[in-house]
């Protein structure tokens, strides 16, 4: 089996190793946007668009030409050619939205890759390492974690103030033996980020909103601050070291979480979740302005500061190498169900933390039963329907789930329920 991975290292450049990097960002952003406004005059008069190969003939001349192109490693320079083609190619397949011009006043970055492993290197470990660019030498490290295979490609990347090198490698690996290790449920949630079907619950630590207050200071002060100048600059780093450190306290847990579901299960069952469609906004429009906007935002807010797209992903690339398998299954449902009867109806869960089956009386937990129902169905591929789970068709079960209504209060979601359309008995 052939494991792909990346490995971030932390970079401690030296004054001029920065300088000379913030010209290559200027550098870059500036063949971005001239290439693209190629792509973009082609494609608008309907001519064929150019490739990577046809404007490097261009590159060529550009560097010759204009003196701050020439002081851009080549590799790096084509390189940006080659990503500028990706990105215009996943548009016309319809995989992605049509590329943009790079933006210094959005902070937005253009490709800083080395694809040629012969010219980059890692070298020692720990705190006493350096990673070598070209034309930019050693630069200090700190390296975490050893590759495993053969390096690819090396990308310098910055966030905020702070610079890392993510190094791309590639190892050939035998592919592991199915796990025998039980499966497990995981329900993903606000309050909860997560519970499993052995009762395991994960609080949602929430670290922007726990950062909210800071957050908020740092971005007021940096408003306060005239445009351009270099009090506005080191504020925006302010801010941007509040939003990184937001970002690593969210990594630590799902990394941990995700790292002790892939070794200790053989099978998780989890959530098919379409966070796009669930953090959609409630605004609506100017003829049918929507209602609840605040609460709905709130809710949204709560949803993307647990991770839990990102929590699916970490654990399905760490399954890999532990033979785990990663089953998706629609949730549709799942808190409403009762993992020992399957009866489906909205009054089961009338509170956040409760489930109370009104066929057979079943208690417990709302998040871990929902976690039970996920392995159930995961597990024995059981599809969702009406009524008792088996015998009445799923039309119904829409019908009864349309007669409740779910509010917020206090991050958690309450259903205020109505009288079924059709007798749940």
């Amino acid at each position: 089996m052939l494991l792909q991975r990346a490995t971030r290292f932390r970079l401690y450049p030296t004054r001029e190793q920065c300088a000379r990097v913030e010209a290559w960002e200027y550098g870059l952003r500036w063949l971005w946007n001239a290439m693209h406004a190629e792509y973009v005059a082609k494609w608008e008069g309907g001519y064929f668009v150019p490739t990577a190969k046809r404007q490097s003939y261009t590159l060529t001349m550009l560097r010759e030409k204009v003196p701050f192109l020439a002081e851009l490693p080549r590799n790096v320079s084509m390189q940006l050619l080659h990503e500028l083609d990706r990105a215009w190619q996943r548009f016309f397949k319809g995989l992605a939205e049509k590329p943009r011009f790079k933006s210094r006043k959005r902070g937005e970055l253009a490709p800083m890759i080395e694809p040629h492993p012969a010219l980059f290197s890692v070298q020692g470990e720990g705190r006493h390492a350096a990673v070598t660019f070209p034309k930019l030498g050693a630069v200090r490290a700190i390296v975490h974690d050893t590759m495993h295979g053969t390096p690819k490609t090396c990308a310098l990347v910055r966030e905020g103030d702070a610079w890392y090198a993510a190094v791309s490698w590639v190892a050939e690996i035998a592919d592991p033996a199915p796990s025998t290790d039980p499966a497990v449920g995981i329900d993903l949630g606000v309050v909860n980020l997560l519970a499993d079907s052995d009762g395991r619950r994960i609080q949602n630590t929430r670290p922007l909103q726990k950062s909210q207050c800071a957050l908020r200071k740092a971005q007021r002060r940096a408003s306060h601050t005239k445009k351009g100048s270099k009090n506005r600059a080191r504020a925006n780093q302010r801010v941007g070291r509040i939003h990184r450190r937001v970002s690593r306290q969210r990594d630590a847990v799902l990394h941990r979480e995700s790292k002790h579901y892939a070794e200790s299960q053989g099978v998780v069952v989890v959530e098919a979740l379409r966070l796009k469609n669930m953090t959609a906004s409630a605004k609506g429009t100017v003829e049918a302005p929507g209602t609840h906007v605040a609460q709905k935002a709130g809710l949204n807010r709560a949803l993307l500061d647990g991770g839990l797209g990102r929590f699916v992903a970490l654990l399905t690339y760490k399954a890999e190498r532990t033979g785990c398998r990663v089953v998706e299954v629609d949730p549709a449902y799942s808190s409403q169900e009762c993992a020992a009867c399957h009866h489906i109806a909205v009054q089961n869960r009338l509170s956040q933390s409760e489930f109370h089956c009104v066929a057979c009386g079943h208690r417990a937990n709302a998040d871990v039963n929902a976690a039970r129902v996920l392995l159930n169905r995961g597990m024995h591929g059981g599809e969702v329907c009406g009524g008792d789970g088996t015998a009445r068709p799923a039309k119904q079960k829409l019908r009864a789930a349309k007669r409740a209504t779910w509010s917020v209060a206090q991050g958690a979601l309450v259903a205020t329920t109505k009288a079924p359309c059709f007798s749940t008995g």
